[in-house]
């Protein structure tokens, strides 16, 4: 990840809970404050604890110390309370970074654990699943990191990192050629294109054409999706989306390489986690 946005990030993070708050940080108490988790599940985010915490040290202060006790994604047992990391630091720090912390943590392991859940739901069928741009605004590079911890794979980050010819396109550009035609005018060189289609006769135009080799088959039954895979072999990536509420090893089992699911990020709830003061020790400590 690029470390200069994600600082960028976590500072508009603790703007955004701290205000106009004064955040007077001086040589006053050190407190020892755990993160604990309160249901299993899959630990993630808390690589962002200590730069997120660190934002709040003034020049010239000593930084914030995090011992981590578990690596990210390391599975949390269920009905259980789990310490996951241990955090040494101003206790004014703690009071005011605490809640966009916890924000941030709880939010990106609810989004691995549901991921995780997903991928071994289909697990053995060699399909990958695959997130999408349906992300909270301002938060997409967290979520698809989690996506990642998770387990899963990520699709386009944003519209600069392929061409989905969607079926808007279609329609505005008066059918799937002439919207394949517009596409290769304007990708760079190295730009892959993938085309979505909802029968078995648009994929038929796909393949007439021959240009296209990933082609993303939207709201398709099971019975068409196996179609479509005997129809194009090896010789296409084939994903498919749209599968709503049906069950996901189903739709691995047709043969597909990958499954987008916009609920792996939109399906989530946090994990549930709290901070508690362990311990206050003078400063120097």
């Amino acid at each position: 990840m690029n470390e200069l946005f994600v600082r960028k990030e976590l500072e508009r993070f603790l703007l955004e809970d701290l205000g106009r708050t004064d955040v007077s940080v001086g040589a006053g108490s050190l407190v020892e404050a755990r993160i604990i988790a309160e249901e299993g599940g899959v630990f993630c985010g808390g690589r962002f604890l200590l730069p997120l915490l660190n934002l709040l040290v003034p020049a010239g202060s000593d930084p914030v110390r995090v011992r981590y006790l578990l690596p990210e994604g390391t599975p949390l047992a269920d009905k259980k309370l789990t310490t996951v990391a241990v955090i040494i630091a101003d206790a004014e720090i703690v009071r005011h970074g605490v809640r966009a912390a916890l924000n941030l943590i709880q939010h990106l392991s609810g989004i691995a654990t549901n991921v995780a859940q997903k991928v071994s739901e289909v697990e053995g069928t060699g399909a990958r699943l695959l997130d999408t741009r349906k992300t909270t605004p301002g938060f997409r590079v967290f979520e698809k990191y989690a996506v990642r911890v998770g387990g899963g794979y990520n699709h386009r980050f944003n519209r600069e990192d392929g061409i989905l010819i969607k079926k808007e396109d279609i329609v505005i550009d008066g059918g799937i050629i002439p919207a394949i035609d517009r596409a290769f005018v304007s990708k760079a060189h190295l730009t892959e294109i993938e085309i979505e289609v909802e029968t078995l006769e648009e994929l038929e135009c796909v393949l007439g054409d021959g240009r296209v080799t990933h082609i993303l088959l939207d709201n398709m039954t099971p019975e068409m999706l196996r179609k479509a895979v005997l129809r194009c072999g090896k010789t296409h990536v084939l994903e498919a989306s749209g599968v709503g509420g049906r069950d996901v090893r189903e739709i691995a089992e047709t043969g597909v390489q990958y499954i987008s699911l916009s609920s792996l990020i939109r399906g989530a709830r946090p994990l549930t986690m709290k901070m508690r003061i362990t311990k206050v020790m003078p400063a120097g400590e």
